[in-house]
């Protein structure tokens, strides 16, 4: 398996992720479904396998609205049909398998895992991706991965490209490499501390993340609060800042929307929590938005430009540094999510 500074060709990317061992696995178990099944010897193999993946990512680039058609007459798509016979990846697609049936908590019972099906092989794929070496600039957002069948855990977030799916929490760099991710499968599968569910998700994401290296990550609303930013500076020597709701600033008292736009675009204003040393800021653009860190506040102001709809041009307007900081870093999910979609 290569290292990932030896990586030189998408092959040996995806060697990395998916390794031998989750092949041999996938190709145990699929057997062993559909002997269970058929009482069929399916006699599927590692090269097998590998031909089957190789023919779910080609349909999965050029799109047939039904799966016969890759070897139907007229339209047959021979990268496709050349590969395998059209019964054989039916039957394949059919039987295969990642997880052991027999080890599944039935439903009703405590403990039932809802990730059984796929758990080997999301435990092992997050652990590979902890070979990646983190970059400095990390942030936290959530992702959704397309999927509108019957599922227990599916959720409908408006504001994403694909509205429907499994919300999956995300830690990303900058660059868009994604380094950790945790699929959400519903309100009380994971026991939430006093701290928040926010705060727990970001906690249970960082833990890989060598301590006291310096590094820099950033977040929304959903996660941001006081307790969280120190705790990341105290305990595991991280940086962070996000936007923050206004019921978390611990009672921070900052001037009005009302007075900061009578200031006009570009006025600010802070405040020093002094317990944590954490710096709240409030920072008047279209609308007021409230912003939290440890490691920067409003110096130096810089200069942005936004479009004024009286003057219909564009102007320049004071920017404070955390918000210049939160908006450069916080792209990190969103250009991962981007990259999928290419």
């Amino acid at each position: 398996m290569p290292h990932y500074d030896e990586v030189q060709t998408p092959l040996d990317l995806f060697r990395m992720f998916i390794t031998e061992d989750i092949l041999s696995n996938i190709v145990d178990q699929t057997n062993l479904n559909a002997m269970r099944k058929k009482n069929l010897a399916l006699k599927f193999s590692l090269e097998e396998l590998r031909r089957f993946l190789g023919v779910q990512m080609l349909m999965s680039i050029l799109k047939l609205p039904a799966i016969r058609m890759y070897w139907e007459n007229g339209i047959r798509y021979s990268p496709v049909a050349d590969t395998m016979s059209r019964d054989r990846f039916i039957s394949l697609r059919f039987f295969f398998h990642i997880c052991d049936d027999t080890l599944m908590i039935p439903k009703g019972e405590v403990g039932p895992d809802k990730l059984f099906k796929i758990r080997r092989l999301y435990d092992a794929f997050r652990e590979n991706l902890k070979k990646i070496d983190p970059e400095e600039i990390q942030s936290i957002d959530e992702q959704m991965i397309p999927f509108k069948g019957t599922i227990g855990f599916r959720q409908y977030l408006k504001d994403k490209p694909h509205s429907w799916g499994v919300k999956v929490f995300t830690r990303a760099g900058i660059s868009g490499i994604v380094y950790d991710i945790e699929i959400y499968t519903g309100r009380g599968a994971v026991e939430i501390s006093e701290l928040g569910q926010g705060t727990d998700v970001v906690l249970r994401l960082v833990e890989n993340l060598p301590r006291f290296m310096n590094f820099k990550l950033f977040f929304d609303n959903f996660y941001t609060g006081i307790d969280l930013i120190h705790k990341l500076r105290v305990e595991y020597g991280i940086e962070s800042c996000g936007t923050i709701r206004s019921n978390r600033m611990r009672g921070a008292v900052l001037d009005t929307d009302a007075s900061m736009k009578k200031k006009g675009r570009g006025s600010v204003d802070f405040r020093f929590e002094r317990h944590s040393e954490v710096s709240v800021v409030k920072w008047y653009d279209n609308k007021p938005v409230h912003l939290a860190s440890l490691y920067c506040a409003v110096t130096p102001i810089d200069k942005c430009q936004r479009w004024d709809g009286t003057t219909r041009k564009y102007v320049e307007v004071d920017r404070p540094r955390i918000v210049r900081d939160y908006n450069k870093s916080m792209e990190g999910v969103d250009l991962a999510d981007m990259l999928l979609e290419l």
